[in-house]
């Protein structure tokens, strides 16, 4: 009996070629997002030309060049590889294809949370590493150590935290690639603003209500808050993963 859900050799086939055609498509750009280094490097030399020695661009400067370019990345790239579904004409395509709508979904979500931004991350953190060891610094001094060994803010903030961080705004703005017709980014950016004063107001007044003064607050202990964080994170990303599937199921042109 023919699996119109879920087949796995099917949705292999699907992923592939949508990949392929990501990286047709949209593989100039990500390698332009992963060759940051370079221009950081080229950029580094020019101004030391003003001085009398040369000493390579800390990892600590640096860090704040990729958290730049990372969050670019994480907001242009759904709309980029996935925004084309709206259209009419290229959308009409889209629903046409040999898969269903949950194989649609997972290829969407695993090509945007996963193989994307690691094929970004490989370029940004080997060309960094290369021209770090160029240099004469030791390999400590590259960005992929740096940020896997050190805490980025005062609050002890993680890498690993920012990187589960990223992820839910990466499906947050696919949602909103695969909802808006126009402007999606824009839009995207709107709501994510409008729920986040939401959110503040609500969390302002669950404190003021249960008589918590902000000292209280600030001694609560950073791990409770760091796994109630991820615990938050993890259902976010669920709902948003439904709410991207069943999108991808009742869209119509």
């Amino acid at each position: 009996m023919k699996n119109d859900i879920f087949s796995f050799s099917r949705f292999g086939r699907y992923f592939r070629s949508e990949l392929a055609s990501i990286f047709s498509g949209k593989g100039i750009s990500i390698l332009a997002f992963g060759l940051m280094p370079v221009y950081i490097f080229v950029l580094d030399i020019l101004f030391s030309s003003f001085g009398y020695e040369y000493n390579y661009m800390y990892v600590s400067s640096r860090s704040i060049f990729f958290a730049i370019a990372g969050f670019i990345f994480v907001i242009w790239m759904p709309a980029a590889c996935y925004g084309y579904i709206t259209e009419k004409r290229a959308g009409s395509i889209f629903t046409l294809l040999p898969a269903s709508g949950l194989e649609k979904t997972l290829s969407m979500i695993i090509n945007t949370m996963i193989i994307i931004p690691l094929s970004f991350l490989a370029i940004y953190f080997a060309l960094d590493l290369l021209i770090t060891l160029a240099v004469g610094s030791p390999v400590k001094d590259s960005i992929m150590l740096y940020l896997f060994t050190q805490p980025l803010t005062a609050a002890e903030v993680l890498f690993s935290d920012m990187l589960l961080s990223a992820a839910n705004n990466m499906l947050f703005f696919l949602l909103g690639a695969v909802i808006f017709k126009k402007h999606k980014i824009a839009k995207t950016i709107l709501v994510l603003m409008g729920i986040s004063i939401v959110v503040s107001f609500g969390a302002i007044s669950v404190i003021n209500a249960i008589y918590m003064d902000w000292e209280t607050v600030a001694r609560i202990d950073i791990d409770s808050l760091s796994v109630w964080n991820t615990v938050w994170s993890c259902i976010l990303c669920a709902a948003l993963s439904a709410g991207i599937f069943f999108r991808i199921r009742k869209i119509q042109y």
